[in-house]
Order: C-alpha cells, then sequence, then structure tokens
C-alpha cells in the first residue's frame, strides 16, 4: 500500500535531494530502468518548459540547474530523445495531475490534497502495484517497471506500448499528452519550480510503498481489460499542451514589446478546451449511427450506445452465425495468446482502422447490425490486443 505521507515538509525551503538522488532511493529509483545512460533535461527559460530545453547525461548538471537557477529537471523515461533510439519499451508510465480551475489556474494546496486522496485510492485498489509513485506538487507520477521476459515480449513495439499507455491513462485519468514513447517525467528530489506563475516551490520524492519491483506485462494487460485504447481528452490534465500555450503568448509578447495579459491562462484553457471539442467532433462523425427507430424522411441521430436494438430481418441466419462466431473466437482467446509481433500488432491496427471505417456506411446501406458487429469487434480487437 501507498502512503500519501512524504514524511517531511515538500515546500519547506531549506529541502536537498542531493544525498537521496546520488546514494538513496532517488538512486535505485533511476538504476531500476536499467539505460546504459539517463538522458536528462533542464528548461533555461523556466516559463517555456517546451521550448528552451538543455539536454545532458550529466545528472549533477541537471540537478544544479534546478536547484540553483530555477529551473525544472526531467529524464526521459524510455531513456532516449528520438523515438528510434529507444532500445525497448521496458516501463509503463501515467501522469495523474490535479490540473487547473476554471481561470486556467492551479488549485490551491488544499484542493490538491484532496484529489491526491482520490488518486491514490485509485493507485492502491489497482490490482498490479506500480514499482514506483513519485509525488509532485499536483499529483503523481506511476511506473510499471516490466520483468525481463515481459521486456521481451513487448520489445520495440511501439503499437502494443502505446495500447497499454493508453488504458493507464483512461484508467487513471491521467494526462493523456505525457504518455509519449520519448516522454519526459521529473526527476525525484528536484524542486518543482513555477515561480514564474508565483507558485511556491515544491520538493517531488518517492511516495513510501514503492518497492521497484516488476510486474508482468500479461499481469497489467489483463488488469486493464475493458479499457479503451482510445483517448478521451480532458483538456485541463495536459501539460505539455498548456506549456505550448504559454510559449506561443509570450513569443508573441517577446516579439511586439506588448506585456502578457493578465487573463493569459485563461485564455490558453478556453483554446484547449475548444481544440478538444472539435477533436471529440471529429470522433463522433466516424461513429455509426445505432438509433433504428427513425421514420422515414427523419434524420438519423447518432449515438455511441451499441445495445441498442437492430433490425436484423434483412441478414440471413449464415451472415448471422458467421459474426457470431468471429466474436465467439474472440471470447475464446485467452492471454497466453498474446504475442506482441510487430508485423501482428501492424496488421490488427489496419483490421481495426477498416472495421471503424466500414461501421459507417454499413449502416447507411441498411446493414444496421453487421455496422454495429464491426464497430464492437473493432472494439474487441482493440481491447484484447491494446492497439490505439
Amino acid at each position: 500500500m501507498f502512503s500519501g505521507d512524504v514524511g517531511f515538509n515538500p515546500f519547506g525551503k531549506t529541502n536537498d535531494g542531493y544525498e537521496q538522488l546520488t546514494q538513496g532511493l532517488g538512486k535505485k529509483f533511476l538504476d531500476s530502468f536499467g539505460h546504459k545512460h539517463h538522458t536528462f533535461c533542464y528548461n533555461g527559460n523556466p516559463r517555456k518548459k517546451i521550448s528552451s530545453m538543455n539536454h545532458t547525461n550529466s545528472l549533477n548538471q541537471s540537478y544544479s540547474a534546478n536547484r540553483d537557477n530555477g529551473a525544472d529537471a526531467y529524464f526521459y523515461v524510455n531513456g532516449a530523445r528520438k523515438v528510434y533510439l529507444i532500445e525497448e519499451f521496458g516501463c509503463c508510465f501515467c501522469d495523474m495531475d490535479a490540473g487547473r480551475d476554471e481561470n486556467g489556474s492551479y488549485f490551491k494546496p488544499s484542493v490538491v490534497m484532496e484529489k491526491k486522496k482520490e488518486f491514490l485510492k485509485k493507485i492502491n485498489e489497482f490490482p498490479i502495484a506500480p514499482s514506483w509513485v513519485v509525488d509532485t506538487r499536483n499529483g503523481y507520477q506511476c511506473y510499471w517497471l516490466l520483468d525481463d521476459m515481459s521486456k521481451k515480449m513487448v520489445g520495440k513495439n511501439k503499437t502494443f506500448w502505446n495500447g497499454l499507455q493508453k488504458k493507464l491513462v483512461n484508467y487513471f485519468g491521467g494526462d493523456p499528452r505525457a504518455i509519449r514513447a520519448n516522454q519526459i517525467y521529473r526527476v525525484p528530489y528536484t524542486w518543482w519550480r513555477k515561480g514564474w506563475e508565483n507558485k511556491a516551490s515544491y520538493m517531488t520524492s518517492i511516495l513510501p510503498g514503492s518497492t521497484g519491483n516488476k510486474v508482468s506485462v500479461l499481469d497489467l494487460k489483463s488488469a486493464l481489460t475493458g479499457q479503451p485504447a482510445t483517448l478521451n481528452i480532458i483538456p485541463e490534465h495536459c501539460s505539455d499542451e498548456w506549456y505550448k500555450g504559454y510559449a506561443k503568448a509570450y513569443k508573441a509578447a517577446d516579439e511586439n514589446g506588448v506585456p502578457v495579459s493578465a487573463n493569459v491562462a485563461q485564455e490558453i484553457l478556453k483554446d484547449m478546451k475548444a481544440d478538444a471539442r472539435n477533436v471529440q467532433t471529429v470522433m463522433m462523425e466516424s461513429i455509426p449511427v445505432m438509433n433504428t427507430n427513425v421514420s422515414s424522411g427523419s434524420v438519423p441521430t447518432k449515438c455511441c450506445n451499441t445495445n441498442v436494438p437492430s433490425n436484423t430481418d434483412e441478414l440471413d441466419e449464415t451472415e448471422t452465425d458467421g459474426v457470431a462466431g468471429v466474436l465467439s473466437e474472440m471470447d475464446a482467446l485467452d492471454d497466453t495468446d498474446l504475442n506482441p509481433d510487430t508485423q501482428q500488432t501492424f496488421l490488427l491496427k489496419k483490421v481495426v482502422e477498416f472495421l471503424n471505417q466500414a461501421s459507417t456506411p454499413l449502416y447507411f446501406s441498411k446493414n444496421q447490425f453487421l455496422s454495429r458487429c464491426a464497430k464492437e469487434l473493432a472494439n474487441e480487437i482493440s481491447d484484447k490486443f491494446c492497439i490505439g
């Protein structure tokens, strides 16, 4: 069980995590990823998290920038800046962030603490305990280190690994923009810095209960059964998109000499929500109509409830049995059939894409039953084989 009590005041100005990083739990954390060397980064301009990164293999250099120059310190979870340089996917991770209020500001610590209690409850109830949970000012960052057999299975299969990442985000309500293959996360026992937003610094640390134990990818996948491998974008939780908005606002201010407006945070949040609505609209337009109780001449309504009864009068027994047989075969598969081979998952991804695309014309050609089955089969394959 993980405890939210880190054992010290993380807002204390005299905190120093150097000993933990070089000799203690922080060192054990970094070593547990098994990379030949870590790639660290820190922002040269603290208000621009994304666009001003300095990269180094030196922990001391990034730590000094964090301690002495007000920078945030990060590391590449999969060990490399570029996806093609990643040797293997040996870890899954999820960032649970309390987000921001309706004005685009960080919540007060008292509000964040309540949200952290909710996160911690989900973490402790999850069947597969994370190897590590890192406490940050605004939430938790969880890591599931894969055992040796799992690393051999997953290898460099980005499609399968992405499916697991998306399922974790959906289960925990995490940041959907913080699960990339070349994702950076905070180095524990460094300061969370947001002085440019007038926020007090916060010493990050590893939660009590973290063991560094490795997990089986089959167990992790089984625990996530039923979770969609597609993302629901929650703007308030998208930290990287947020910082891109800030970088854009400050770049414009630097170029035209006009100070950044006081309500820039609110405007960024507004733009992010608009973008999310556009994404959801596109997704909804690709979902087939399942309401078959439509009178002649009326406009069908889109619905994602696949349990609505369909008119199957136009289907003969052969067609019905064929679809039912495919679904039955899917149900019969167990986890021992999992073989996340790159070619296999690539083909399965193409099948999922085809089924999703075919479901809409099937509906409008009055094959509502086949349309629904195509969608259900796509969802089952996506869930079974972590195809996002």
